[in-house]
């Protein structure tokens, strides 16, 4: 029998002797790649969903080697199996975390915001969006910045007072957020938490995940992402209802 009968190493574009690192370095390639997030009129959410399959079953040596052996993963217990099943997280999903582009820490508080900086000149006014996922501290330290160049130096022309304006109202509220983005970061970590035992965390992060699945469904938003929040949602109530 194939040792890749359901096309794990082809789905992953690796040999059936790559090393875990190399797996795993695959696996966080493509899932960017793929995400539906970055790839917008485009429906990439059934191949993001089958890397992470490939992803689940190759990372985890006694599944990757059953698999090899088989060419069927190995089966997981059933939930009344072992006092432990209660913890299994939902195992189609089981995805790198993100992590702040600043400081690079992992936190169940990670926001994709965009802050505004307004710096202008005798005629004209340079407006910058700064946007990326930050924790806490390093979204903190961004507004702070942003706000303080854009009070210095954007009012010195007449488009600079409009824009700063705009931009320091926009800044101290928090900053640009989309609902259906920080829902993907957040459900995300939930399930990254969880899987590490972590419940408290795990926790912080889904309700913040329901809270931004609320705002998608109610916000003038179209198909795909509403299809998407749905697809979420399943997901977040399950680390709920075990955490």
């Amino acid at each position: 029998m194939s040792a890749d009968q359901r096309g794990y190493y082809r789905i992953l574009r690796i040999s059936t002797s790559a090393t875990p690192e190399q797996i795993k370095q695959a696996y966080r390639a493509l899932a960017k790649a793929l995400h539906p997030d970055l790839n917008r009129g485009q429906d990439t959410t059934q191949a993001f969903q089958t890397v992470n399959e490939a992803y689940s079953v190759l990372s985890d040596p006694q599944q990757r080697a059953a698999y090899d052996q088989t060419g069927t993963p190995q089966a997981k217990p059933s939930s009344g199996s072992s006092a432990s099943s209660r913890s299994t997280p939902p195992s189609n999903y089981q995805v790198e975390p993100y992590t702040c582009v600043d400081c690079g820490c992992v936190s169940p508080k990670l926001r994709h915001i965009m802050y505004t900086q307004v710096i202008s000149y005798l005629i004209g006014s340079y407006k910058t969006n700064i946007w990326g996922v930050f924790c806490e501290e390093c979204a903190s330290k961004r507004l702070t910045k942003a706000s303080l160049v854009t009070g210095a130096f954007g009012w010195m022309s007449v488009p600079g007072l409009f824009y700063s304006a705009h931009a320091l109202g926009r800044n101290l509220t928090g900053g640009q957020q989309q609902n259906l983005i920080n829902l993907e970061i957040c459900t995300r970590q939930a399930v990254y938490y969880f899987t590490r035992g972590e419940r408290a965390n795990a926790r912080i992060a889904a309700i913040d995940a329901q809270a931004f699945a609320g705002g998608v469904n109610e916000g003038w938003w179209n198909d795909d992402e509403k299809r998407r929040a749905r697809e979420l949602i399943p997901i977040i109530k399950e680390v709920l209802s075990k955490v």
